[in-house]
């Protein structure tokens, strides 16, 4: 894939087409994940589209992971102070929760975290004592 011309576009037009808008699209060397709300995979609509997928990208594997919660830290504060995501990262494991997913923009003024939607409210709890 990270040789591969237009498959971001590629894989992005297809959910266009289904009339599917994301929230994020992280990716790897070799991956792209597409992070979406549930209830727009309703009825067919998943199976139409993972078919897509895997016809016109001819992609290796698709997988599905529900019940992920975003949790963003946001902040001018945050540009250029080093620690920030230590500061988060710890707070998770302290509170036992596992990141599933992180991104930190490079204008540093924010950070995304996924976490299991069953552990949100902990996360966020952990959080707010580290910065608050």
């Amino acid at each position: 894939m990270n040789r591969e011309i237009g498959f971001g576009r590629r894989l992005l037009q297809i959910l266009e087409d289904e009339g599917i808008s994301y929230e994020h699209t992280p990716s790897g060397i070799d991956n792209m994940s597409v992070i979406l709300r549930e209830e727009q995979l309703a009825g067919d609509v998943e199976r139409r589209v993972l078919d897509r997928i895997v016809k016109e990208l001819r992609v290796d594997e698709v997988s599905i992971e529900r019940d992920l919660a975003l949790i963003m830290v946001v902040g001018e504060g945050m540009e250029r102070s080093v620690g920030i995501a230590a500061k988060a990262t710890a707070a998770f494991a302290r509170a036992n929760v596992n990141i599933e997913m992180i991104n930190q923009g490079s204008s540093e003024v924010s950070m995304m975290f996924g976490v299991k939607a069953d552990v949100v409210e902990k996360a966020v709890r952990a959080l707010y004592e580290v910065y608050f």
